[in-house]
């Protein structure tokens, strides 16, 4: 009987483990995502506003935009596609925070969470001064 109870012990301490790494997924695709982004941002001067002006522009890899804003609104369009496709319920957003000096870019990515809720991830990226 003892064997016994110490069987289901470890047998659930093993399901709440496995419940943790399920659940902790999410969260690292979702960082992994942001941190992608956010690099593209900080590596973007010249487009960087573009990455936060993707309304009604659509993901078309094929594209060959002309202006660096242009490009960088093709490539979050992109992204948000990405998100959508990688997590449950994933969506992403970029937005340019202009109350902060320099301005800020702000990536949210979210997702339903296992347990019926949203999650969601946040950065800053600040771009440098005078730029």
């Amino acid at each position: 009987m003892i064997i016994g109870v110490a069987l289901i012990g470890i047998a659930a301490l093993y399901a709440d483990t496995s419940s943790a790494a399920r659940e902790s997924e999410p969260r690292l695709q979702a960082a992994e995502l942001a941190e992608q982004v956010a690099a593209r941002v900080s590596a973007n001067p010249a487009g960087r506003t573009g990455y936060a002006s993707v309304v009604g522009v659509v993901c078309d890899r094929a594209a060959k935009p002309k202006r660096a804003e242009d490009a960088a609104a093709l490539e979050a369009a992109c992204w948000h596609e990405q998100v959508a496709d990688q997590l449950p319920s994933g969506m992403g957003s970029i937005t340019r925070d202009t109350t902060t000096t320099p301005p800020t870019y702000v990536i949210a990515v979210s997702w339903a969470s296992q347990e019926g809720g949203a999650a969601s991830y946040v950065i800053r990226v600040q771009s440098p001064p005078g730029k």
